[in-house]
């Protein structure tokens, strides 16, 4: 299923602060993604609905084993594409975060792969040349 690029960036927000606290608040996330409360509300409706969360999310929003397993990808992806954005293409962050998300959001998950492997070895050639 092709997420839009406000679910992804949810999912990837909710799995990283998922990471760092047990428990996750629907204001944390607000705080995190710097949007309204009532946003986050919408989202978490949205994603209660596709089964990545637990649907009881007023105390804490949890994710499913659905969910968590398309967040890891998520988060894995995000992280080579957004390397490819700022090593290699030397994008600030700023846009190399909103860059990444509508990639992910936007491209077939084969050239989503296809672009990971590419970063992953450039990146790795080039740390390979820094040693010698």
């Amino acid at each position: 299923m092709k997420l839009c690029a406000g679910q992804c960036r949810y999912l990837i927000a909710l799995y990283h602060l998922s990471c760092i606290n047990h428990v996750v608040r629907s204001v944390d996330i607000a705080n995190t993604l710097s949007v309204t409360r009532p946003s986050v509300s919408r989202m978490l409706k949205c994603m209660a609905r596709l089964e990545f969360i637990e649907p009881d999310y007023s105390a804490s929003v949890r994710l499913t084993d659905k969910g968590r397993e398309t967040a890891e990808r998520l988060a894995k992806d995000f992280h080579d594409v957004n390397a490819f954005f700022t090593d290699i293409l030397r994008l600030d962050e700023n846009d190399a975060y909103d860059q990444s998300i509508q990639f992910l959001a936007s491209f077939p998950e084969h050239t989503v792969e296809r672009l990971s492997a590419v970063t992953r070895n450039t990146l790795a050639k080039r740390k390979s040349r820094k040693k010698e």
